[in-house]
């Protein structure tokens, strides 16, 4: 079946355009190119303007984190020291001769110089101290068999490793090492003098009063000898220690 409108053709009206019409639609489509001409220039602009500004605000390169090392308190014990020190001590020695023995004790004034390094590890102080002291002068005493004689130590230097425990300005503490001390004994006209090595063990307390400032009290009680030796014809021996009580100051560095 064919359409009715087959045979039929359809034609659009003319539509007559004037001279002013065409000026008017040329001068919209100019406006329209220029428009779109200026569209990328205005959005570069506006391009332009944000990176500025994001510039100016950006705060600057970023890097790696900067480590800037935090300087740890200063110690209040750690570091080297140096002191003086005085107080009584007393040496004792047991002279035996014969079966018999007698035992010749002297106190005297003691004075001497310390020294150390401290470090902090955990809650505690560990220390190395060296020391020199003054001990005294020999003590004069009659033997059962072998009549007058005389007995002492006159100095001493020690090595000793320190523990303490530090309790704010106060530390405890608890030492042990090593001593060699001089002793001299004089029997049947005969002197004999020697160094020997003995040990050494101790314990105080030390305060620190100022900042680079310390005082301590100190006991220490050493083993000076053990021997024998012949004294004019008579063999002797000679047993000897030390303690002390030493009253101390010294300077943190």
């Amino acid at each position: 079946m064919v359409s009715p409108f087959a045979n039929y053709d359809f034609f659009a009206p003319a539509t007559r355009v004037n001279v002013g019409e065409m000026a008017a639609r040329k001068t919209v489509l100019r406006g329209l190119r220029r428009h779109w001409l200026l569209e990328p220039l205005i959005l570069c602009g506006v391009l332009v303007v944000l990176i500025s500004g994001a510039h100016a605000a950006d705060p600057g390169t970023f890097g790696e984190p900067e480590f800037v090392p935090v300087a740890a308190p200063d110690s209040l014990w750690a570091g080297p020291y140096i002191g003086f020190e005085a107080g009584p001590s007393q040496t004792v020695t047991d002279v035996k001769a014969n079966g018999r023995s007698k035992d010749l004790s002297r106190v005297d004034a003691a004075f001497g110089l310390f020294g150390g390094y401290n470090w902090e590890v955990s809650r505690f102080v560990l220390g190395v101290e060296g020391g020199a002291t003054y001990l005294g002068g020999r003590e004069k005493s009659k033997h059962p068999t072998l009549g007058t004689v005389e007995a002492g130590a006159k100095w001493t230097v020690n090595a000793k490793a320190r523990a303490g425990l530090p309790l704010g300005n106060f530390m405890p503490y608890l030492s042990v090492g090593v001593a060699a001390t001089e002793h001299s004994l004089k029997a049947n006209g005969k002197e004999k003098s020697s160094v020997s090595l003995g040990p050494v063990v101790g314990g105080g307390l030390e305060v620190a009063v100022q900042e680079n400032w310390r005082v301590r009290a100190d006991y220490s009680l050493t083993g000076i000898v053990d021997d024998k030796s012949n004294f004019g014809g008579t063999s002797v021996s000679r047993n000897s220690g030390n303690h002390r009580f030493m009253l101390g100051i010294s300077r943190a560095f």
